[in-house]
């Protein structure tokens, strides 16, 4: 079993190969996923995510991470680093969707 298993979920079954043919950025991968899975399951990717960035690993360290948990996205191609990118995807899963 992963040690990681929910955001082995998350990378796997949301940036998959063909994530760029049903979303139109990274960040809306996650803005999905924040909004279509439950609230636990949430906060879990986000432990996770804090578990991940406080192992202090390098950039080519957190690549294979990432690609192991089954990301086919590589934020370098869009000018961040593996970091970075994870950083961020940690405040958007923190962050509320505004009510209509």
């Amino acid at each position: 079993m992963s040690e990681f298993p929910t955001l082995e979920n998350f990378f796997a079954a949301y940036f998959h190969q063909d994530w760029a043919l049903e979303h139109d950025s990274a960040d809306a991968v996650v803005d999905t996923y924040r909004d279509s899975e439950s609230d636990a399951t949430v906060a879990r990717a986000r432990d996770e995510l804090d578990r991940l960035l406080a192992r202090d690993l390098d950039e080519l360290a957190l690549a294979a991470q990432l690609r192991a948990l089954g990301s086919e996205y590589d934020p370098t191609l869009a000018g961040d680093s593996w970091r970075g990118w994870l950083a961020a995807i940690a405040q958007r899963l923190a962050a509320t969707t505004p009510s209509p």
